[in-house]
């Protein structure tokens, strides 16, 4: 932890680490590694530099593959939002155990690495795929077929131009677009495509809403950044943040004493990241103004009032509330 400097974040635990995002964190469009969220369920594990990755199960052929083997096939780059499956547990009520993440377990990065479609060949019997990392104890998670070769899963060994820290999976891990970050699999060392759907610890007990109600993809949601909380009447403000989800940003809305003011959608359009909103306002008298920021997604799912409380405090997307005095 202390590599990756602790300055502006909130330390949740330090072993195994975990830390909220720091505040500059929110700033740009790509999150620096110092200033990203970190989220570990055991102690960060050591590997060797050129950690070997099998593949097998019902593939058409078994292999392993050293990292420099990884390094040596053509790669692409992506720019990738993760968020905690958990963020915005501390938040709900009554409140559940975990750890609790406010609202920063979210953040932005560029990643390195070859389409997992590019690595495997499935049988027609393969269901799904289960990713094993490192960590000592046993974290696996699988993903649908379709998932998986989804050209966008990746699997990774570079952060933002630069090997993936060790406390955020490096030397090799998942990245999995548009899902909570207990998919992308940390520290990987296997993939094993099986016949019938994988059920183990973080899969069906850990990771779901209820029973039969798995975590998957992020759903929709919004926060406000270096929103101003004391100001002048009759002076203008800008009313900024950031929105992402599962299914991207189709629009945000800001509403002020309850009436909705659409916001802009600026900068980068990316599949895969957050987009910054922006609106220009000005309290017209002295007084205290509410505020919440709305975001819908592509298909047309918005955040709710009120978070849907679960036992494991998961998917917490509700709309974010503030508040602006103006003098």
């Amino acid at each position: 932890m202390s590599s990756l400097g602790t300055e502006g974040r909130r330390v949740l635990s330090r072993e195994p680490v975990n830390a909220e995002a720091a505040d500059e964190a929110f700033s740009s469009l790509i999150t620096p590694a110092g200033q990203r969220f970190v989220r570990c369920h055991f102690p960060v594990p050591s590997l060797a530099p050129d950690p070997i990755l099998r593949i097998d199960g019902a593939v058409t052929e078994q292999r392993q593959l050293s990292l420099r083997e990884l390094r040596a096939l053509p790669a692409v780059v992506q720019t990738v939002l993760t968020e905690c499956a958990g963020n915005g547990r501390a938040l709900l009520d009554p409140p559940v155990s975990g750890e609790q993440w406010s609202s920063r377990a979210v953040s932005t990065a560029q990643w390195t690495g070859v389409p997992l479609c590019n690595l495997v060949e499935l049988r027609d019997t393969a269901v799904e795929l289960v990713f094993t990392g490192a960590d000592g104890g046993g974290f696996r998670r699988s993903l649908p077929r379709d998932v998986a070769l989804d050209p966008s899963t990746l699997v990774a060994w570079e952060m933002n131009g630069a090997p993936i820290p060790p406390q955020f999976g490096g030397p090799v891990r998942l990245i999995v677009p548009g899902w909570y970050g207990m998919a992308s699999v940390k520290w990987l060392t296997r993939i094993e495509a099986v016949e019938t759907p994988f059920e183990g610890e973080f899969q069906s007990r850990r990771y779901v809403y209820g029973p039969g109600a798995p975590v998957t993809r992020m759903r929709v949601k919004s926060m406000f950044v270096g929103l101003l909380r004391h100001v002048r009447a009759g002076t203008p403000l800008r009313i900024g943040g950031l929105a992402w989800g599962g299914e991207g940003v189709r629009s945000v809305a800001v509403e002020i004493d309850g009436a909705p003011w659409p916001a802009r959608l600026v900068g980068p359009a990316l599949p895969h990241a957050w987009r910054r909103f922006e609106l220009e306002w000005q309290p017209a008298r002295p007084g205290r103004y509410s505020l919440v920021c709305r975001a819908t997604d592509a298909g047309g799912a918005s955040q709710p009032d009120e978070a849907e409380w679960n036992p494991l405090g998961y998917g917490n997307n509700a709309a974010q509330r503030a508040e602006v005095v103006a003098d």
